[in-house]
C-alpha cells in the first residue's frame, strides 16, 4: 500500500476517549510510514504525545464552528502541507475541517465518538462511526450506507501476556474518567457502599477530574466510605493505573463506544460494567458483568458476585483479553482505516 498523507483534526483542548483515539491514529499512522498533519488546540492535553517523526502539529485555536479565521488559517495549513486525506473528530473538527477540505477539493471523512448533530456535518463525504449502533443512527438520519464504514476504536495500551490469579486479602476495584453526571460515577460510590455495609472489604480506587469531583468526595465522606473510596487525581498512565486492582468498574449512564473498556480488556481485569450502547456492543456475560444504567442495587450484586467468585472472575477477564487481542488492537484496526482511505481516494 502506498504512503499517504494524512491529517487528523481534533479542535478540544481536554482530554478523553475521542482524544485518545486522536492520538493513537497520528503515532501509528506515522510509525507506519505515512506523513500526518495533526491539527490541534494550541493547549491540547497531552500534545506533547504527537512529537514524533514523520507528524506534523499544527495548533489551531476554533472558539466557533463558523469562525471565518479558523477557516482561513487551516486552508493556509491544508494548502502547505497538501494532505490527501482529511480524517477529523468531533463536531468543531467536522465543520471547519470539513468545510476547509471540501473548498480544496480534498475528502474529508469524520470518526464518530457520539451519536451526533448532522448539521456540523455538512462537508463531510464519509462516516467511521465504532459501533453498528451508530451507523443505524447514520442511516436513520438520512445518510447512505456506501459512504459509511464501520471501524472500531482500539487502543495501544500493551496487552498482558495472560490473567494473573487474584487472591488478594482486601481486593481493589478500579475506575477512572473525567468527572461528569453521565459517567455515573455517583451511582458506583453509592453502589460500593451497599458493599461496605454488607462488611465485604474492598477498596476503590477512583482517577479522573471534572465539575463534579467536589460532589463526589462529599458523596464519599456523607456516606463514611473514606477507608474504602479515594480520588487519585487525573490518570497519565492507564496501564499503571489499571494495574493498582484486578477490577474494573464502568458505571457510565452513556457510552457510545468506551475506550476505557479496551484498556481495561488489554490489562486483564475484570470488568463490571453498564450495559449501555457502547459497551453492550464489546462485551457480554462471558467477557464481563453487565448492568442496567443506573440500578445501584444491580451494580452492587454484580461487584458481590465478582468477589465471591474469584475464578469466575478472572475467566472472563481471560476471555476479554483474548477478545481484545483478536478485535481491538492497532494492528486490527489500522488496516481498516488504510482500506476505508484508499476506497476514499480512489471515488474522489
Amino acid at each position: 500500500m502506498s504512503k499517504l498523507r494524512i491529517s487528523q483534526v481534533m479542535l478540544t483542548a481536554g482530554f478523553g476517549g475521542a482524544e485518545r483515539l486522536f492520538i493513537d491514529l497520528c503515532q501509528d499512522l506515522a510509525k507506519d510510514g505515512h506523513e500526518v498533519l495533526a491539527i490541534c488546540h494550541p493547549f491540547f492535553r497531552n500534545i506533547s504525545l504527537l512529537a514524533r517523526q514523520r507528524v506534523t502539529i499544527a495548533p489551531l485555536k476554533a472558539q466557533l464552528d463558523w469562525s471565518p479565521l479558523s477557516r482561513y488559517r487551516l486552508k493556509k495549513i491544508f494548502t502547505a502541507f497538501r494532505p490527501q486525506i482529511v480524517h477529523t473528530h468531533l463536531a468543531r473538527g467536522a465543520a471547519i475541517a470539513g468545510d476547509v477540505a471540501a473548498s480544496l477539493g480534498i475528502p474529508a471523512a469524520a470518526n464518530l465518538h457520539d451519536y451526533v448533530n448532522l448539521k456540523y456535518y455538512r462537508n463531510i463525504k464519509y462516516f467511521f462511526p465504532g459501533t453498528e449502533d451508530q451507523q443505524r443512527y447514520l442511516i436513520a438520519k438520512g445518510i447512505k450506507p456506501e459512504v459509511i464504514t464501520v471501524i472500531p476504536h482500539f487502543s495501544n495500551v500493551p496487552p498482558v501476556t495472560g490473567v494473573a490469579p487474584s487472591s488478594d486479602a482486601l481486593p481493589v476495584l478500579v475506575a477512572y474518567g473525567r468527572f461528569e453526571a453521565n459517567k455515573g460515577f455517583h451511582n458506583l460510590i453509592k453502589s460500593v457502599g451497599l458493599l461496605a455495609s454488607q462488611g465485604i472489604k474492598f477498596r476503590l480506587l477512583l482517577g479522573g477530574d471534572g465539575p463534579e469531583k467536589a460532589n463526589l468526595q462529599a458523596l464519599i465522606d456523607s456516606l463514611g466510605l473514606a477507608g474504602f473510596v479515594s480520588l487519585t487525581g487525573w490518570v497519565e498512565d492507564v496501564a499503571e493505573f489499571l494495574d493498582r486492582g484486578s477490577y474494573f468498574i464502568l458505571p457510565s449512564l452513556q457510552e457510545a463506544f468506551g475506550i476505557v473498556i479496551l484498556e481495561a480488556m488489554a490489562r486483564g481485569k475484570t470488568i463490571i460494567s453498564t450495559a449501555v450502547k457502547g459497551p453492550r456492543e464489546i462485551l457480554d456475560d462471558s467477557t464481563a458483568y453487565l448492568v442496567e444504567a443506573g440500578d445501584i442495587d444491580a451494580m452492587a450484586r454484580a461487584l458481590a458476585e465478582s468477589l465471591a467468585n474469584r475464578a469466575e472472575a478472572q475467566r472472563r477477564a481471560a476471555n476479554a483479553l483474548a477478545k481484545y487481542r483478536q478485535k481491538y488492537t492497532s494492528a486490527t484496526v489500522i488496516p481498516c482505516f488504510m482500506k476505508a482511505y484508499e476506497q476514499m481516494l480512489a471515488a474522489s
